[in-house]
């Protein structure tokens, strides 16, 4: 069945950090995002989307990712800071609770993007839980077919998402 979503942002931030906080799941999006330069909020979705049954296409990911481009390259620019602020010596190190505080705001706000592309986008459903094609689009979008240590923490994080 073909539908539009009624996801709203608060759902799908809830549902995001209720997932990135059980064990191993942060440390799985980090090193996915470090190493493999895919978007967490974007990780968050697909796994949102195997929960709900929701098949999303290649064409449909890349959409996603286009309408994320812009606050990517903030929130990269702000993860940068933020982690360099880190350091004792550095002279914005007072700041590093502050700066992490408004990561969040950044991250929540392209998060908001995200669920209104995905409403916006006539999506299909499977019959199946957690076992569709959006899986296989989401790693062709984000061009790691041929890494097997991003598809590996793909799918201990679909793992950890689909737990009941």
């Amino acid at each position: 069945m073909t539908q539009h979503n009624n996801l709203s942002t608060d759902a799908f931030w809830h549902y995001s950090t209720s997932l990135y906080q059980q064990p191993q799941a942060a440390s799985l999006c980090l090193r996915l995002q470090d190493t493999a330069g895919v978007n967490v909020n974007m990780l968050l979705m697909l796994c949102w989307c195997l929960q709900e049954q929701q098949i999303v296409v290649l064409k449909q990911w890349q959409t996603l990712k286009a309408a994320i481009g812009h606050s990517e390259q903030l929130l990269v620019k702000h993860r940068l800071h933020r982690k360099a602020a880190k350091a004792p010596s550095h002279p914005e190190h007072h700041r590093y609770a502050e700066l992490k505080q408004q990561e969040l705001v950044l991250e929540a706000q392209q998060q908001e993007e995200l669920v209104t592309v995905l409403n916006n986008l006539l999506v299909e459903t499977s019959d199946i839980r957690g076992i569709n094609a959006s899986v296989v689009a989401f790693i062709h979008a984000y061009q790691l077919r041929d890494n097997e240590q991003a598809i590996a923490d793909i799918r201990s994080l679909i793992k950890l998402a689909l737990a009941d």
